[in-house]
């Protein structure tokens, strides 16, 4: 009875087993599918970097080409350039590369050449300017000279007497040369007396004079002793001073030769003079000044000498003007030369041809290396699956192959029906058998019982012999007797029937009984071969388990009581020791899903996490999953030695906290430039802006009050929600940093500190100038708040939703509307430039006449552009220093259109502008 649920059981399991390895046969198979597929898409990829590459190549190539080309043409603009200085041209080839770097140094040569044409032509338009003023100059002396009869000598720069309102004349003037006076000598005497400062000397009566002058008195020496200038000099007839005069002061000046020895005031003939104690000579090639014909003389010939001088001029003018023309044609060469530089059109297009190439090949490497990942990753996968197939053929004793699976899953469906029609004809033996042993039983049974019956006839016959034989004898004597003995007779036979068929009732079941014996007797061999192979199975569990146990597992699950865990197992080597480890385990993550698709999903987890943390510490530490059989280990190499995850996070935080003080200790000092730096400056300042620009909005927002005398105010506080620290961190940055004590900086340094963690911890500003400028943000430190002074002798409130119910409909309008324009205002003084619109519609309902002219002051105060809609305001205050209107009106005749009546209102009287 127990074979057919055994040869079923068996055909099922082998079956199930069948279904095991073609499963892992068709794993293997779609793994090799996926890897021929990532082999394909990685040789496509190579191609494409083949191509890439030799893009790139050819790209560089025809870069090289261009540049090479560039070069030559380079070098022969410069060697050609006349004017742009390139005194050595090679030095321009460093620059080819850069379009920039190349214009930069033309543009410094031009800049260079045009300098220095503008230097020339400066200084030639100044030469020229120069010259045709010095022409000009003579041409005008000339002119002088032809209209004057007299040459006057140079005028000193001590003079600034007015000679024209003076009563006398020059000495030139007033002497010539005597007769007597030889021809040679008479330059010698004019230069002594030019040197000496008589020549020119005021002769007459000096009275009061304006300025300052040179005076001849006649009177003040006495005649020289011997020869004096009267010898050689006589009066002129006619002059404005008396020649008597003129004849002493001549008489009282020395003359000789040479320069007399004797004499406070001497002349000789060779140039040389005395005035007391002061000698001097000078001299020159002819009289100028004394006598008419010297005069005459000295005045042609210096008319001459202009004349030259003018003609020179002009040929130098002419010569200065051809050297400006030459450095114009010089600056129109070096425009020529600057337009004629070799452009970078092909090598610009070249190098983006060469940068795309470059890009490309980039991108196909990357392909390539994914695809390399890719196909390492399905060769993993296949030799994952290759080995879970050949474990698992292994495991079932069955082949890896495609075909010999099938022959065998053939066969297994041969054997399953070969079976099934064996255990047919069994049963049917076995009833047969069964049914015969139970007919031969019960033939024996019922031949034995027909011997006894038969016995028992005979003995019954016998019996019945005998009692009839005693029936007859005492039947007449007991009749009633016998009649109860039969009846006990009957009795018996029935009872004997009832135990006949109580007998077969339990035959049959002694038969069933031994069925179910014999199907327990295998069940209780199955039973003990599954226990024989769940010790094994259990005892290579504890094994393993220890195995892991002893690994970088407990370190890394964060076990709570680990000390508990590490001395179950070292307790004993048994079995029992490693179930109550692993019960310990249990106890501490019971809610764990812990289902084969949890146990894949946390491997997924675990591979992703791991690949974005090897990209992160790949300079730092060697991270890897390592497989035991179904388990993966991740492990990780620092510094050469192999660690698990919690003691490799132990090496992270150690550093990462040293890299934190190290990077406070920076942050200190950063901090520290920061509170004396322009930062703390500007940070100062843009409070203290902010402060001015609340009083100053306050200061013309407490010029409106209602008829209630209703007032309002802003007040900018720091925030009350903030941390405790940051008004008096407020406060310290608007100190001066030299006033700040060590407490005051530590108190600032943790307020930073605090607010930088905050940015860190909010995420909402990734970077290291993102943070900085949160921290920095001062206006997230502030918040702004109305207060309302209602003249009630409570003072300024802050404005609540209660007192703001409290306000009447024009009080409430104030109340909110001040406000916002003292916000728009402010908001607009940001940028100067722009223009300050603010629009209102339907403005100032429930506010009364006189508190609108306040509001409409208070917005031209704030220099704010009004423009406003509304069905009854027009603006017209005298508050108000203009402003233009337009009213629109609508046709009465049903026409749809729309037109409008300007006026404009100038402070004192509206005006319309269609009626002018």
């Amino acid at each position: 009875m127990l074979v057919k649920p055994l040869l079923r059981a068996a055909v099922q399991s082998r079956e199930e087993q069948l279904r095991a390895v073609e499963e892992g046969l068709d794993g293997h198979e779609r793994a090799v599918e996926r890897r021929g597929q990532a082999e394909e898409e990685l040789e496509q990829a190579r191609s494409a970097f083949s191509a890439a590459k030799e893009e790139l190549d050819l790209a560089a190539e025809q870069r090289t080409a261009a540049l090479e080309q560039l070069r030559t043409d380079a070098l022969a603009w410069a060697s050609a350039c006349r004017e742009l200085p390139f005194p050595e041209p090679d030095l321009l080839l460093d620059l080819l590369e850069s379009e920039r770097a190349l214009n930069a140094e033309a543009e410094r040569a031009v800049n260079t050449a045009l300098e220095d044409i503008t230097r020339q032509e400066a200084s030639r338009e100044a030469r020229a300017a120069e010259l045709r003023r010095r022409r000009d100059d003579s041409g005008a002396e000339i002119a002088r000279l032809q209209s004057e009869k007299d040459l006057p000598p140079p005028a000193p720069p001590t003079r600034t007497a007015d000679r024209t309102r003076m009563t006398g004349a020059p000495l030139w003037r007033l002497v010539d040369f005597s007769a007597a006076s030889p021809e040679g000598d008479r330059a010698g005497i004019e230069a002594a007396l030019e040197g000496a400062g008589l020549l020119d000397a005021w002769v007459g009566s000096r009275g009061e004079v304006q300025g300052h002058d040179v005076f001849a008195d006649p009177d003040s020496l006495p005649a020289a002793a011997g020869r004096s200038l009267a010898d050689v000099l006589s009066p002129e007839p006619d002059g404005e001073v008396p020649a008597s005069v003129m004849r002493r002061l001549l008489a009282s000046v020395g003359f000789g030769d040479v320069l007399p020895a004797e004499g406070p005031a001497a002349i000789g003939a060779d140039g040389s003079w005395r005035l007391g104690n002061l000698t001097g000579s000078w001299r020159k090639e002819r009289p100028a000044y004394i006598g008419a014909a010297a005069r005459r003389r000295a005045r042609e010939l210096r008319i001459e000498e202009l004349r030259n001088e003018i003609l020179l001029l002009d040929k130098e003018i002419a010569d200065v003007e051809t050297e400006l023309s030459a450095l114009s044609l010089r600056r129109g060469t070096v425009r020529d030369e600057r337009a004629s530089l070799p452009p970078h059109t092909v090598l610009n297009a070249a190098t983006r041809q060469f940068d795309r190439a470059e890009i490309g090949l980039a991108a196909a490497d990357r392909l390539v290396r994914e695809r390399i990942d890719r196909v390492g990753r399905r060769e993993r996968e296949v030799a994952d699956a290759l080995r879970t197939l050949t474990a698992c053929a292994a495991e079932y004793g069955m082949p890896a192959e495609r075909a010999a699976l099938a022959n065998l899953a053939s066969a297994t469906r041969a054997f399953r029906t070969a079976c099934e029609n064996w255990l047919e004809s069994h049963d049917g033996l076995r009833s047969a058998r069964q049914v015969l042993s139970s007919l031969a039983t019960q033939a024996d049974r019922s031949a034995g019982d027909a011997r006894q019956r038969a016995e028992e006839a005979r003995e019954a016959e016998e019996e019945y012999l005998e009692l009839a034989a005693t029936l007859e004898a005492v039947d007449s004597t007991a009749g009633v007797e016998y009649r109860e003995v039969a009846a006990k007779i009957e009795k018996l036979r029935v009872h004997l029937d009832e135990l006949e068929t109580a007998r077969k009732s339990t035959q049959s079941r002694h038969t069933e009984l031994a069925i179910e014996v014999g199907e327990w007797r295998n069940r209780q061999e199955t039973d003990a071969a599954e226990h024989e192979k769940a010790v094994a199975d259990r005892d290579a569990a504890a094994l393993r388990f220890r195995r892991l146990a002893s690994g970088v597992f407990p370190a890394d699950s964060g076990l709570n009581d680990l000390e508990r865990f590490e001395s179950f197992l070292d307790s004993s080597d048994g079995v029992r020791a490693a179930l109550d480890a692993a019960r310990l385990v249990t106890a501490a993550w019971p809610s764990v899903p812990h289902s084969q698709s949890n146990i894949g999903d946390a491997l997924h987890r675990l591979s992703e996490s791991m690949h974005t943390c090897r990209d992160v510490l790949h300079t730092r530490a060697d991270l890897d999953l390592e497989t035991d059989e179904d388990v993966q280990i991740f492990t990780a190499v620092v510094d050469g030695i192999r660690v698990g995850a919690a003691e490799l996070l132990k090496i992270l935080h150690a550093e990462a906290e040293e890299s934190r003080r190290e990077i406070t200790e920076r942050e200190r000092e950063l901090f520290d430039q920061t509170l004396t730096g322009d930062t703390r400056r500007h940070l100062a300042a843009r409070i203290r802006q902010a402060n001015e620009l609340v009083e100053n909005m306050n200061n013309r927002l407490e010029q409106v009050r209602t008829a209630s005398k209703v007032a309002v105010r802003l007040v900018w506080q720091v925030a009350t929600d903030l941390p405790p620290g940051t008004k008096a961190a407020r406060d310290l940055l608007l100190k001066d940093p030299v006033r700040l004590t060590a407490a005051d900086r530590e108190s600032l340094h943790q307020f930073f500190r605090d607010r930088i963690e905050e940015a860190k911890a909010d995420d909402t500003a990734t970077g290291w100038e993102q943070q900085l400028a949160k921290v920095f943000d001062y206006t997230a430190w502030h918040r702004f708040v109305v207060k309302v002074d209602r003249a009630n002798g409570e003072g300024w409130q802050p404005l609540t939703r209660k007192l703001h119910g409290a306000l009447s409909g024009g009080e409430k309008a104030i109340a909110l509307h001040l406000p916002l324009f003292a916000a728009v205002a402010a908001h607009y003084q940001a940028v100067p430039e722009a223009p300050r619109v603010i629009l209102l519609d339907e403005v100032f309902v429930g506010v009364d006449t006189t508190n609108r002219g306040q509001v409409f002051a208070l917005l031209s105060a704030l220099d704010l552009d009004l423009m406003l809609t509304s069905d009854h305001e027009w603006c017209v205050y005298a508050e108000l220093s203009g402003i233009g209107i337009h009213q629109l009106i609508t046709g009465a005749d049903g026409d749809d259109a729309v037109t409008t009546a300007r006026f404009t209102w100038d402070g004192h009287q509206l005006r319309s502008i269609d009626a002018e």
